[in-house]
Order: structure tokens, then C-alpha cells, then sequence
């Protein structure tokens, strides 16, 4: 068990001034600060290949159900006079194999790149969180982390200079039409049921236990899963759950995100995440349900489908999408350091 004891240090809270004129640091100061967050957002994804769309309401429930995260210390915002240019948050989680991951993620608008906008930001994060973990007792090893789209390419180098090494790459997949989708029947005893709202706490722990024994580090905390069952997405008539009697054994969570398909000019869906609980694998299952989820998109009026991947999954996963035809789009990665806090 995790013992947490008071950070007795003073915080770390604003960054480094830098040359710039007009800059200013300060914190997150509440949904105020959202709408110019969202536009930071949007413009560095798109620099960065990525067409995820952020609007002002998922991110809102994102801030408001943080976990391990105090918004006014770990949320820090830069600005040039009053325009934001660039955000960043920490947060930490433990992992499937033991370790202790403490993250450091932000956005720097492409028109501020290369001004060591981002360099401060980081700096600041790597003392916030060493601060944070000199306040728990962890035997296991503590690494820093990072996440990064491949076309950032100053982020990478970044990265690279503090002594981030990269240890996983993620893909992010697409289906390019909607023809010839194959759904086959599921093993004898298993049946697809619709799932209620009241029934998303059950479809959570299913996810959550199945997967515990893959790469990485999963946030199961309750405000984890306010986060993910009130997202704007949530659409419960395009989850495919696959139940033995009471059971969930598996499952693919569609969802359609109309602004992302509105900036990006396609009708694409998402089939993301995908699972199926240990006992029930080898059976067919995740890829009959990935059938099934492609049809209901495809009876919204989807003409694609996208889902994201970890390209060194244990089960396999990167071919089985294959077989539903999906093809690799584009590719980030998980990138790590030792923490001596």
C-alpha cells in the first residue's frame, strides 16, 4: 500500500521567465481558461498529424475530474500579454509491471515553437514532480514520462536532450471504407446485449480488469471513470458487449465525434478501446465484436473507422485489425526516464 505523506518543499509553481517579451506564467484559474485552451490544443494537434478533435466540453469534464492533480499547482499556463500559447499538466499512475509513472504533457502553439516555451514548462514539471514523489512511499522503480506525437519533432528532440529514452510506440489505425465488413457468430453461450447507462460501472470494471495485464499504466480511480462515462462521446447504443449469463467478457466502444468529422471533412467513426477479459480470449471475440461494432457505424452513416494501438501488444491485437482491414495512419510514443526524486 501506497503511504502519502505532506510535501513539506515549497512548490515549484511558474517556470523560469524567459527573453520573451510580454510572456507571463501563471495557473490554471479555472473553465474560464478553457476556450483558449482548446485552441492551443487544436492548433498543436494539427501541426503534430493528430485529428482528435478537443472542445470545450470534453475538456471540461477532463479538468474537472483530474486524479493525483491539483489544477492549481500542476496546471500551468503561458501566455504572450493576454493570448495563451501553451498549457501543461502533470499527473502520475502506477503501471501494470510495478513502476511508478510520473507524466509531464503539454501543448505549445506552432506559432511559439522554439523559443524554449516548451523547454520552461518541462523544467518546471520535472521539480513539480519530484516534489509530488518525494511525498510517496514507492518501492518500485519511478520513472518520468512523456507522450509524443512522431511528427513533433521538436518535442522529441526535446525530449532527447533531458535524457528521455522511447520505449513504446502506439499506432493509430483507419479503416478506409465500410465494404465487406464481417461480423461472424459468437461462441456457443455468448450473447451481445445492449448496455444502459446504469450499466457503464459494470462495463468500467471489465475494461479495467482486462487490461491489467497489458503495457502501460491505467488510471481506474473514480474521477478516471467520471472522465470516461461522461465524455460527450459516451453512446451507449455503439458499445458491443459480449456477456456470459451476468458477465462481461468483452467488448468494442464505438463512438461518432462530429466535430472531428466536420474539421476533418470524412464521416469517420471510432472503435476504441477494444477488450476481452482473460478467460474468454482465443475465442473469436474481440474480432466478432469489432464486426459488429463497424456495421452499427456503418448504419450512422460512417464511411471509415479509426482506432488507436499499441504496436507491441501481447495478444496480437495490431493483427487483428489488420484482418478488419485496418492500416496504420500515423504513430506516437511513450517516452521514459529514471525519477531520483
Amino acid at each position: 500500500m501506497t503511504k502519502m505523506s505532506p510535501i513539506t518543499k515549497p512548490i515549484s509553481t511558474i517556470p523560469e521567465a524567459l527573453p520573451i517579451p510580454g510572456l507571463r506564467f501563471r495557473p490554471y484559474a479555472g473553465g474560464a481558461d478553457l476556450p483558449a485552451m482548446v485552441d492551443v490544443a487544436s492548433a498543436a494537434g494539427a501541426a503534430n498529424g493528430d485529428t482528435e478533435h478537443d472542445t470545450v466540453d470534453s475538456m471540461r469534464v477532463e479538468f474537472s475530474n483530474m486524479t493525483h492533480v491539483d489544477p492549481s499547482q500542476d496546471v500551468i499556463l503561458a501566455f504572450i500579454h493576454d493570448r495563451l500559447i501553451a498549457f501543461s499538466s502533470i499527473e502520475w499512475a502506477d503501471s501494470t509491471d510495478g513502476e511508478r509513472h510520473y507524466r509531464s504533457l503539454g501543448d505549445v502553439h506552432p506559432d511559439w515553437r522554439r523559443r524554449g516555451i516548451g523547454t520552461a514548462m518541462m523544467a518546471r514539471n520535472e521539480r513539480r514532480l519530484a516534489e509530488v514523489a518525494s511525498g510517496h512511499e514507492f518501492a518500485g522503480p519511478r520513472k518520468l514520462m512523456t507522450w509524443l506525437h512522431d511528427l513533433d519533432h521538436g518535442g522529441i528532440a526535446l525530449s532527447r536532450q533531458r535524457g528521455y529514452e522511447q520505449v513504446r510506440v502506439y499506432h493509430h489505425m483507419v479503416r478506409p471504407d465500410m465494404d465487406g465488413i464481417d461480423a461472424p457468430p459468437l461462441a456457443a453461450g455468448l450473447e451481445v446485449r445492449p448496455v444502459s447507462r446504469q450499466q457503464l460501472p459494470q462495463l468500467w470494471e471489465a475494461i479495467a480488469v482486462a487490461f491489467r495485464d497489458h503495457f502501460g499504466s491505467y488510471d481506474v480511480s473514480p474521477a478516471a471513470y467520471r472522465r470516461w462515462s461522461e465524455d460527450p462521446l459516451m453512446d451507449p447504443g455503439l458499445l458491443m458487449v459480449a456477456f456470459d449469463g451476468e458477465a462481461m467478457t468483452a467488448g468494442v466502444q464505438g463512438a461518432i465525434d462530429p466535430g472531428e468529422n466536420a474539421a476533418q471533412g470524412y464521416l469517420r467513426g471510432w472503435t476504441d478501446p477494444v477488450f476481452t477479459r482473460r478467460s474468454w480470449r482465443r475465442r473469436g471475440l474481440a474480432y466478432a465484436l469489432l464486426g459488429r461494432a463497424l456495421q452499427a457505424l456503418k448504419e450512422r452513416g460512417m464511411t471509415s473507422a479509426q482506432l488507436d494501438v499499441d504496436s507491441e501488444n501481447a495478444n496480437d491485437a495490431l493483427s487483428l485489425y489488420r484482418r478488419h482491414r485496418f492500416e496504420v495512419d500515423r504513430s506516437s510514443s511513450e517516452w521514459h526516464k529514471s525519477l531520483t526524486a
